[in-house]
């Protein structure tokens, strides 16, 4: 059977529309009247379907949303109108935050964003941090499927209580952060199987004085601890440092982790530092359509007012305020604050309930 010219365009044309943003967005199926802070990460990725498809092996999560996201989305992350993007939200089952969205730009370069990085390299968002009640286990089948560590997992004591932890990195140059409790339950953290939501990530800055006082005076975000992490008596770590530079002293650390307020039901931001070791800077590289882990989504109420009270302290703003369509949450208002390290951290707010 022959199909005319013009048909077989129209037909094109109609599935070109439709990825562009004429796909339906599920009316907000997520209500974040009582949510502030770290609602979601986003990640830049060459191959989709193998990364939605590793991370439900991998993490145990599901895909909550999959389809194109509209040419609004492309204007406001500063990348031509006519981009195509493609998306998937992955989640905990069930659960209404700490979602990883995976973005597909089509049809133009990128780089990744730290390229070949080593933990101590400083620009961007370095890792994204989850939950696991198997250290061992989830850091073996991550390694099965791609992953590699900078070293095996580690156990350690901070604020009195004793944790486990390990990174890896894999796809696109993603670093996960695995947490584990050796002696909390987790009571407090929406059910999971594998990995727990996100519950935070984590920016290497070159100026640590500079870094705290744009998240905890110009932000006016609430400061959850600080510290200068001390290391095991083998001088080992899982930040690629020789053992004997943090053992004689040469090298320190200072870290810091921020919350949008002391009661705000969201993740948290970390900033570390490295005196002692120095490497590449990666900033420049922070912002679409480039690969890995590209910005935080931070659900703000009354925005508008909030994005005021920071431009009154001095942020800087990557992209202004604009309302358009995001996948799971319907309409929303959107600013781009970039922080000292180029990180991009998108503050938003949800203009109705849900239907």
């Amino acid at each position: 059977m022959m199909i005319s010219s013009k048909i077989f365009l129209s037909l094109s044309l109609l599935a070109l529309v439709l990825f562009m943003g004429g796909a339906s967005i599920p009316a907000q199926a997520v209500d974040l009247s009582e949510r502030r802070g770290l609602q979601e990460m986003v990640v830049s990725v060459k191959f989709l379907d193998r990364a939605i498809e590793m991370y439900k092996a991998i993490a145990g999560w599901e895909v909550a949303y999959r389809g194109a996201a509209p040419t609004d989305q492309a204007i406001h992350w500063g990348v031509p109108a006519d981009t195509l993007i493609e998306q998937a939200v992955l989640r905990v089952p069930g659960s209404e935050k700490g979602y990883l969205r995976l973005v597909k730009f089509l049809g133009t370069e990128q780089v990744r964003i730290r390229s070949s990085a080593r933990p101590f390299d400083t620009g961007a968002i370095f890792n994204f941090n989850t939950l696991v009640k198997d250290l061992e286990g989830v850091f073996e089948d991550m390694r099965d499927h791609g992953f590699s560590g900078f070293a095996d997992p580690t156990y350690y004591t901070i604020f009195g209580k004793s944790y486990g932890g390990a990174m890896l990195r894999g796809h696109d140059g993603v670093v996960i952060n695995l947490l584990y409790r050796v002696d909390d339950p987790y009571a407090d953290v929406p059910p999971f199987t594998k990995m727990s939501h996100v519950v935070n990530a984590t920016q290497m800055v070159d100026d640590y004085a500079v870094s705290l006082d744009f998240f905890q005076n110009k932000m006016g975000w609430h400061v959850r601890w600080e510290a200068s992490p001390t290391w095991p008596e083998d001088g080992s770590s899982n930040m690629s440092i020789p053992n004997n530079l943090l053992l004689e002293g040469k090298v320190t650390e200072m870290a810091a982790s921020f919350i949008f307020d002391p009661d705000a039901d969201g993740g948290s931001i970390e900033i570390f530092n490295f005196t002692g070791v120095s490497g590449a800077d990666f900033s420049h590289r922070a912002h679409p359509p480039n690969l890995g882990v590209l910005m935080y989504r931070v659900h703000v109420p009354d925005l508008e007012t909030y994005v005021e009270e920071i431009a009154e302290n001095g942020v800087k703003f990557a992209r202004p305020m604009k309302t358009l369509p995001v996948a799971l949450y319907g309409q929303v208002k959107s600013a781009i604050v970039k922080a000292p390290s180029g990180a991009w951290i998108e503050l938003f707010e949800q203009q109705s309930a849900p239907l």
